[in-house]
């Protein structure tokens, strides 16, 4: 935060701790009812397996803030009638809406509870009941599973002559007789499924099962199908896909991968399903997947997570969609799976309640243009990069087949451009459909996605119409979180593409990019966590991405036990290959700013939700992640290995430089950790780590020359993350921040970081109060940097700032925090959690008259909006019941501000002090 803005931090915190904020009140009457109730950040959950499921509310918008809540919980179980009091919390004195544990009687599988809250106010007035919300438990142990894994037994990867063997399909036929009360769907697959109920989808949900670490746990999903089932005969269907589960390098299909991976099939594709229908006389049945239920080699003729997916309608009859279905030639018994130790999953491997966010379709979108190739076949522009998959609806002969390539860019001669994709000719990315001549047909793949602007579409006896074929837009459905525009279409498009790159990689598991790697790397979650936090609600799925980082930690017996691997789930694993590149020597296995992630990354999620249970959760991997990167640096004399500012244009900051620089942050996040979880002895020896290689960075990477203090080349990554770390004392603060700014103006006002320094360089110069720097670097029109990807015609960030790589990575979007952060000006207060205090600082620069934007805080939705004009600069607040602000009013010196709203107190020039409500400043020219 800039020190102008945090000097009045504490004396605000008194100040408004003796006046409260009960002018923003209306005297008399009841507290404002609460809203937006969740269970375990998510409304209306069912299948979730926490034993003590967190709760969160809204104070209403009138609320002058919580100063107490009662909770209480009704159950209902499926078997019986009506429903009985659970739990009431009696009045608790607490002003916190989020992150409130359950603290009734134990919970057991299928429970259904619903609930409701009402909170007292700062001025003791009490609130009607909200209106209830619900959450139902899932299957909390193995002996809630009748259900067996089954797989085909005729099913192998290649058939005898080479081809590949179609995926596997699973059906079961079923009675319903009566009336349906409730009915449950339990199920998962491997690599992937896609459950029907009589030839229709169970639910939203696509790309299933999230991705973990599929040894340690396999994620399931709950479906509600107490309205889709019928009375009499049903047909429950399961078909599968490959995943990440079945890697099988195929002739002409692209692979990812090199000499640095190895990889690993894990299994062939089964499924577990478990249906329970409770009637309403209260009788249950269950069908589960066993022995008795029919399989098939189905349409989906070929798989792969990485090059595409095709379908031939011709054998639809081997499609699970009625119970006649199941009785066509090919289909057979399928086989109930032994597990054993040797196996993925393992006997032991406990199947465990999704807890993210699915991935759904956000949007289906027709394309922008259709244009004729010379080889006859057509080219389709969809407008911008997006992740998805293609969706046909067209008619023609059986045996037709449509092929559908995919490029994020076209070659100078207007042909698709595959490089960045990673395909080539022979090595190719492709999507299938085999027509079988049945009248209008649609498809579209269910395992697999692809990141494109453009597909080349060949195979179509007429040119395609607008509606032949389209895209189906798809990411993981976390609520977005805030939201920004401003006078300057170039910010405004800059935000579009970084906030659409976000989306195209945000699916069970941030990837780095949608096509190429689609790797679930832990480092690119990390470095753009100020975006993704921005950005999106992220609270019901980050902490998936730490678990998954927990269970891929190399264990005991392993190689380099407590080494988290720079990818989690760790599907490839990366031999510790060293290539020479321009910033040295590099090791791709491990990094601390990769590994880090599973401490930096739970401290963030307290700091901005105020979520502790996370980094309790994992403390013990953070443990062992710490004493692994000890014996690390100690085995390499004090260099750690690893990647230091990866893609960096200035190659110049020494690598040790930024792996020092993560190191310390690490050590010092836990210590902070440590200290909230109530571990005095841990904090006091992380501390006493973190201080050690302060001294340790001081001395390899301070420097003073004639001009002052500096770090590292002077680069602006060896500033930048010195500056961002805390590691420059006060007394230089002011010269390294200086050396800071020479070095992008000597830049040209280009950003020469990589993807590690790019977040501590927003950071560095927004707390040393140079926006202005920030400016100039972002809407730069010459190559490198954003306003270059905006006059270059990128619709997505790209891999690299000079529009280089892969076109759709999210990895350098820091710029969209900022957005919010900087020029909204809506921060959280230095020492605040959860956004209780927050300070409204927004920066006008760079000719700018107009911006704003909000954010939702566990507490509201904050926002602020300015105008800047010939007549004077406006400014509007909207501050959440419950949290307070500071606002600094950016007028210039001796200029009146005019501040009205409940409660605006002045506490220096320019600078006011508000609780909840609506606030309006002015300053006239």
């Amino acid at each position: 935060m800039n020190r102008w803005r945090s000097v009045l931090t504490l004396f605000t915190a008194a100040l408004l701790a003796a006046s409260g904020s009960a002018a923003a009140a209306a005297p008399g009457g009841a507290a404002a009812k609460p809203t937006s109730l969740e269970t375990e950040n998510l409304v209306a959950p069912i299948g979730i397996d926490a034993t003590h499921p967190s709760l969160s509310w809204l104070p209403g918008k009138t609320s002058t803030g919580q100063s107490a809540y009662e909770i209480r919980a009704t159950l209902e179980t499926p078997s019986q009638h009506g429903k009985r009091d659970l739990w009431d919390s009696g009045k608790v004195r607490s002003s916190s809406t989020s992150n409130v544990a359950y603290a009734g009687p134990a919970l057991h599988s299928r429970d259904h509870v619903s609930w409701q809250v009402r909170t007292w106010d700062t001025t003791g007035r009490i609130s009607p009941w909200s209106d209830p919300a619900s959450w139902e438990m899932g299957l909390l142990s193995a002996s809630d599973w009748s259900a067996r894994w089954i797989e085909n037994p005729s099913y192998d990867y290649t058939q005898p002559d080479g081809k590949e063997t179609p995926l596997p399909v699973f059906g079961k036929a079923f009675a319903v007789h009566g009336a349906v009360k409730q009915a449950r769907l339990y199920t998962t697959g491997l690599g992937m499924y896609a459950a029907t109920v009589n030839g229709r989808p169970v639910g939203d949900a696509v790309l299933e099962p999230g991705q973990t670490t599929y040894s340690a746990e396999v994620d399931y999903r709950t479906y509600d199908l107490t309205r889709a089932l019928r009375s009499g005969t049903n047909t429950l269907g399961m078909e599968t896909g490959s995943g990440t589960y079945q890697r099988v390098k195929t002739p002409g299909r692209y692979f990812f991968g090199g000499t640095l991976e190895q990889y690993t099939v894990y299994g062939e594709p089964k499924i577990i399903a478990q249906l329970e229908i409770t009637y309403q006389d209260g009788h249950r049945e269950i069908v589960s997947s066993d022995g008795s239920w029919r399989t098939a080699l189905g349409a989906t003729t070929f798989s792969s997570w990485w090059s595409g997916e095709e379908y031939d309608a011709r054998r639809a009859s081997q499609s699970p969609t009625s119970a006649a279905a199941l009785t066509n030639p090919g289909w057979q018994q399928a086989s109930p799976v032994t597990l054993t130790q040797a196996t993925t999953p393992r006997d032991t491997t406990p199947l465990r309640a999704n807890p993210r966010p699915p991935v759904t379709v956000a949007q289906t979108v027709r394309p922008t243009s259709v244009r004729e190739l010379a080889d006859g076949s057509y080219l389709l522009d969809f407008g911008a990069n997006r992740s998805g998959w293609p969706s046909v609806s067209l008619s023609g002969r059986a045996g037709d087949t449509v092929t559908m390539i995919p490029a994020e860019k076209l070659a100078a001669d207007g042909t698709p451009d595959i490089a960045s994709t990673g395909a080539k000719p022979g090595s190719q990315i492709a999507y299938r459909y085999t027509l079988s001549g049945h009248g209008k047909e649609t498809w579209h793949p269910q395992f697999t996605y692809s990141g494109f602007r453009y597909l080349q579409v060949s195979g179509l006896r007429t040119a395609p119409a607008q509606d032949t074929v389209t895209v189906d837009v798809i990411h993981a459905a976390n609520p977005s979180a805030s939201e920004f525009s401003s006078s300057s279409d170039v910010l405004n498009q800059i935000h579009t593409i970084t906030e659409r790159a976000i989306q195209s990689n945000m699916m069970s598991v941030m990837t780095d990019c949608p096509d190429r790697e689609k790797g679930p790397y832990t480092g690119d979650n990390l470095q753009n966590l100020d975006a993704l936090l921005t950005d999106y609600d992220m609270s019901a799925y980050e902490p998936q991405l730490v678990r998954n980082m927990a269970t891929a930690q190399r264990r005991p017996g392993d190689v380099s036990p407590g080494l988290i691997a720079n990818i989690a789930p760790e599907f490839h694993r990366v031999a510790p290959t060293t290539q020479t590149k321009p910033q040295g020597t590099i090791e791709f296995l491990d990094e601390v700013n990769w590994g880090g992630a599973v401490i930096r990354i739970p401290w963030q999620l307290y700091l901005t939700y105020g979520d502790t249970r996370t980094m309790a959760s994992f403390y013990d991997n953070m443990v062992a992640w710490l004493d692994y990167e000890a014996k690390n640096k100690s085995a390499n004399n004090g260099d750690i290995p690893g990647l230091g500012d990866w893609s960096a244009t200035d190659n110049t900051t020494p690598m040790q430089l930024a792996i020092l620089s993560g190191y310390y942050t690490a050590a010092s996040d836990m210590a902070d950790v440590a200290q909230v979880l109530g571990k005095p002895a841990d904090h006091a020896k992380y501390a006493a780590l973190a201080a050690q290689l302060a001294t340790e960075f001081t001395t390899r990477f301070r420097h003073v020359d004639a001009t002052g203090v500096y770090y590292g080349s002077d680069s602006e990554a060896s500033n930048a993350m010195a500056l961002d770390a805390g590691l420059v004392t006060p007394a230089d603060r002011a010269a390294v921040l200086d050396r800071l700014v020479a070095s992008v103006r000597t830049a040209g006002n280009h950003i020469t970081t990589g993807s590690v320094a790019l977040a501590p360089l927003f950071r560095a110069l927004e707390a040393g109060n140079r926006d202005d720097v920030i400016y100039d670097m972002v809407v730069n029109p010459s190559s490198p940097g954003y306003g270059y990807l905006i006059a270059s015609g990128h619709t997505t960030l790209s891999e690299s700032l000079d529009g280089s790589g892969s076109q759709n990575h999210h990895f350098l979007g820091a710029v969209d925090a900022w957005f919010v952060r900087g020029l909204a000006g809506i921060q959280q207060a230095d020492g605040s959690v959860g956004y209780r205090d927050l300070t409204i600082a927004p920066a006008v620069v760079g000719g700018l008259t107009h911006a704003e934007g909000s954010y939702r805080t566990p507490y509201g939705t904050v926002s602020s909006a300015w105008t800047n004009s010939a007549h004077g600069f406006r400014l509007q607040v909207t501050v959440p019941p419950g949290a307070t602000a500071t606002v600094h009013v950016p007028a210039a010196a001796g200029r009146t501000v005019q501040a009205s709203g409940p409660g605006a107190r002045r506490v220096a020039e320019a600078v006011y002090t508000v609780g909840a409500g609506q606030y309006t400043f002015t300053a006239a020219n």
